[in-house]
């Protein structure tokens, strides 16, 4: 994820690309999660460096997102590590163990495939939804927990059979009629309405997370919460799963979501696109986008499907420039594929909504910007989370830094690459405002600094330069591809990260990477000798 804003800096994710709503509208319509919680990518910061500006300016329209209007002012705040303990600890069933949002995810089973139908009114921001979660039970469960918040469920079947339920804080609460042994495969259908109302994230005070509304297009930027919004989920990366996701809009309308378009119908003035996402996916990043768009297609290969979506209502000057710069998106994915191997996905793409945003975001395989976010530097960004951080995710939202600080190293790369930047210069430069700035220790945050820019984004980029430079290319690259290869498709941590430096340059480039990591002060080099034993062979 990554935010932008006008006179500011790039801050949080360049991978979840952060809206740009002003702060006064933000306040007005909210959902605020109970006192434990969730989280997002995109920390807005002066900018102090001259580095290339992250941002092309086109001639799109300038309009800033606003807080939508909404039917509800009503707020839910997603609790961190809670103050009070004895209120605040999920019930046994609730929760993943993150130590970020102990209420996020839940124990006990394992999804394989979620399938939505939503059938979504974008100009009242409604929808009635009816979502199915395949899953198998890793132990025996005499209660099922899904992360949902706000919306009214009416009714809920497990194996097709109508059960009881009950909600608390962010937890829908299922009652089976038998006990399911572990090892056992189930379903749960789940039927819901209702105005989804964004989560208030400890994680992301920038702005509410989830579900979009605004002037009749609807969008979706969950990360870490903000999926519970619009749909039941275990709603952590550590239980990824497939997706069928069926929207169903008026006609003159585009729906799109993640993966692949397998089936558009219309029927009675309504139209149904179904979509397929067959590869692994952390609930943060399914995604629903609905409006006036225009799909173009980019030159792909038999494996690999590139397409955009633009809005509709542009001129023909900002059509072509919009075009113009999404026409980066095939160069710079085979730029990342000599660096990391092949793209992990069957499509990738960019949406464009019609008015300014102040973050981007990395929704898997069709990333969310607005019109001022469409430098080349920011496209890169969104494009190398589906390597890190879509592909290869965090096991615990503490981690983050593998996430953006990879991200944000590889635009740096490409920007180099592709414009002929000086990298030594951006770094040194990069380095001299994260000492300014005090920049906080990446791996060290709290869960309010998940989107600090200084210390999520920009030192942690640097430690990753400090390794680069302390081992050189190959070594360097080689441990980019095993870390990535070890993980594709699943979740990872610091720990494992660090195996693979110390497995491919020894115990030395360790110690500057964990220096970079965990020390107070930002330190004072790059790396360019060893801090303490040289490289093993």
């Amino acid at each position: 994820m990554r935010g932008v804003a006008p006179g500011l800096a790039i801050a949080a994710a360049v991978a979840l690309a952060i809206s740009a709503c002003s702060a006064a509208d933000v306040e007005r319509a909210e959902t605020t999660l109970p006192p434990p919680a969730m989280t997002t990518t995109a920390v807005v910061v002066p900018s102090t460096t001259a580095a290339p500006p992250l941002t092309t300016a086109l001639p799109v329209p300038t309009t800033t997102v606003a807080e939508p209007e909404e039917s509800t002012t009503s707020t839910t705040t997603l609790p961190a590590v809670p103050e009070d303990e004895s209120t605040a600890v999920p019930p046994p069933g609730a929760g993943a163990g993150d130590s970020f949002y102990p209420w996020l995810g839940n124990s006990g089973y394992d999804v394989t495939h979620y399938d939505l139908s939503l059938d979504v009114d974008p100009v009242a921001n409604t929808i009635d939804g009816l979502t199915t979660v395949h899953a198998v039970a890793t132990e025996d469960l005499t209660t099922i927990y899904f992360d949902l918040s706000g919306l009214e469920v009416s009714t809920v079947k497990v194996d097709g059979v109508p059960v009881g339920f009950a909600r608390e804080r962010v937890e829908l609460i299922v009652q089976p009629t038998e006990s399911i042994p572990a090892g056992a495969s189930f379903t749960v259908e789940v039927a819901y309405a209702g105005t989804p109302e964004r989560i208030r994230d400890p994680g992301v005070p920038f702005v509410r997370i989830g579900w979009f509304g605004v002037n009749g297009v609807v969008f979706t930027s969950n990360e870490p919460s903000g999926s519970m919004t619009w749909f039941p989920s275990n709603n952590h990366p550590t239980d990824k799963a497939t997706f069928t996701i069926r929207i169903t809009v008026p006609e003159h309308l585009t729906a799109a979501s993640n993966g692949l378009l397998v089936d558009e119908i219309v029927l009675n003035d309504r139209r149904t696109a179904t979509w397929q996402m067959d590869d692994l996916m952390a609930p943060y990043l399914a995604a629903v986008y609905v409006g006036e768009f225009e799909r173009h297609a980019q030159a792909s290969r038999d494996d690999l499907l590139i397409r955009d979506y633009i809005p509709g209502s542009l001129s023909e000057l900002e059509r072509q420039a919009t075009l113009e710069a999404l026409s980066i998106t095939p160069g710079a994915i085979e730029y990342f594929e000599g660096l990391l191997g092949p793209y992990p996905f069957d499509a990738y793409g960019t949406i464009v909504m019609p008015f300014t945003l102040g973050f981007a975001m990395e929704n898997q395989t069709l990333s969310l910007h607005g019109t001022q976010t469409l430098g080349s530097q920011i496209i890169a960004h969104e494009l190398a989370h589906q390597w890190f951080g879509n592909s290869v995710t965090v096991a615990d939202w503490s981690d983050i830094w593998l996430h953006e600080g990879f991200a944000h190293y590889l635009s740096f790369l490409y920007l180099a690459e592709v414009q002929g930047e000086d990298l030594e210069a951006l770094m040194a430069r990069e380095l001299e405002t994260a000492t300014f700035a005090g920049a906080a220790p990446p791996g060290g945050i709290t869960v309010a600094q998940l989107f600090d820019f200084n210390a999520v984004y920009r030192r942690a980029m640097l430690t990753l330069h400090a390794l680069h430079r302390r081992v050189g290319d190959d070594v360097f690259f080689d441990i980019l591809r095993r870390h990535y290869e070890s993980s594709a498709g699943g979740t990872t941590n610091t720990a494992e990260f660090l195996a693979v430096v110390e497995e491919l340059a020894g115990a030395g480039a360790v110690e500057l990477v964990e220096m970079w990591l965990y020390d107070t002060e930002v330190p004072s080099t790059l790396g360019d000798s060893p801090p303490v034993s040289e490289i093993t062979e």
